[in-house]
């Protein structure tokens, strides 16, 4: 059986293959066109197979090629993830936190020279986003999560349970002549736009049971409906503690509706054996303390 290709052959294949262009391909490796032609032919030569199709003027893969490059990307991808982790660890100590934007914002970023206490030296770097990032393509060391904490593979840490309740900013409360502290029947809310991140308004069937407001807006995010809620375009809900400060800042105002509840709590999620344990430690601690003050 012949031994595979020399794994030096394959970052210019995967890059051929990913790009579909020679002369692209080249640009990214720093080489000629010439370099990269060449090598790929070498490789054909050693595979006795064609991985290209030249007969068109657009560049494809023929089977065998597109068969070969599915493996080819898993072993350059982790090459480099592997990469990324070993220079955040080693090199350039950093710890990469994936966050929902909301939370990022009203939280996180404003108490973010604290984690310096929890890990000194530490460069604690956050992204947002309202998608569940995937560990093994993204170079994340931990992520906060919003779920049931059923996340198989990870190190899944609770952080706080929330309840969900009913907002309106005090403009709106004004303008409809809400008492907040009167409860709002199912009745009621129908005749008031209902803000959601949900096209189904799932998210409102504690409250009513056959959804059918006089008018719903879909936003694309929570903090979008916190946003669009604080000005006064409609009913939101909000998620206690976690908009505390939005009501205590008189932004947003508690409506008296019958109890809401929800399985989804805040974790702090990360894959095992990735980042440094301690730091893990340090991240959660430093998370946990400022959920706690809420």
């Amino acid at each position: 059986m012949q031994k595979p290709p020399p794994i030096q052959w394959l970052p210019v294949f995967e890059a051929a293959a990913r790009l579909l262009n020679f002369k692209e391909a080249s640009e990214e490796l720093c080489v000629s066109p010439s370099a990269v032609s060449q090598q790929i032919k070498i490789l054909e030569e050693y595979l006795g197979v064609s991985l290209f199709d030249r007969s068109t003027r657009k560049l494809r893969l023929t089977d065998a090629g597109q068969f070969y490059y599915q493996y080819v990307e898993k072993i350059i991808k982790t090459h480099v993830n592997g990469y990324r982790h070993f220079e955040r660890k080693y090199r350039h100590p950093t710890l990469q936190l994936n966050a929902p934007i909301f939370a990022a914002q009203e939280l996180l970023i404003p108490n973010y020279p604290y984690f310096s206490q929890y890990s000194p030296g530490i460069d604690l770097r956050i992204t947002t986003g309202n998608k569940i990032i995937d560990f093994e393509s993204e170079p994340i060391d931990a992520a906060l999560r919003f779920g049931t904490g059923n996340w198989p593979g990870l190190d899944c840490r609770f952080i706080i349970d929330v309840e969900p309740r009913l907002i309106c900013s005090p403009q709106y409360l004004q303008q409809h002549a809400l008492n907040p502290d009167c409860l709002l029947t199912q009745e009621d809310l129908e005749q008031h736009t209902l803000l959601s991140v949900f096209e189904d308004l799932s998210d409102w069937q504690d409250l009513l049971t056959h959804v059918e407001p006089s008018k719903k807006i879909v936003c694309d995010s929570y903090l979008s409906v916190i946003r669009a809620t604080e000005e006064g375009l409609g009913l939101g809900i909000g998620l206690k503690p976690v908009v505390n400060h939005l009501v205590d800042n008189q932004r947003l105002v508690f409506l008296n509706t019958n109890p809401m509840s929800t399985d989804y709590s805040y974790w702090l999620v990360a894959p095992h054996n990735r980042a440094n344990p301690d730091q893990i430690n340090a991240l959660y601690k430093w998370l946990k303390s400022l959920f706690d003050t809420l």
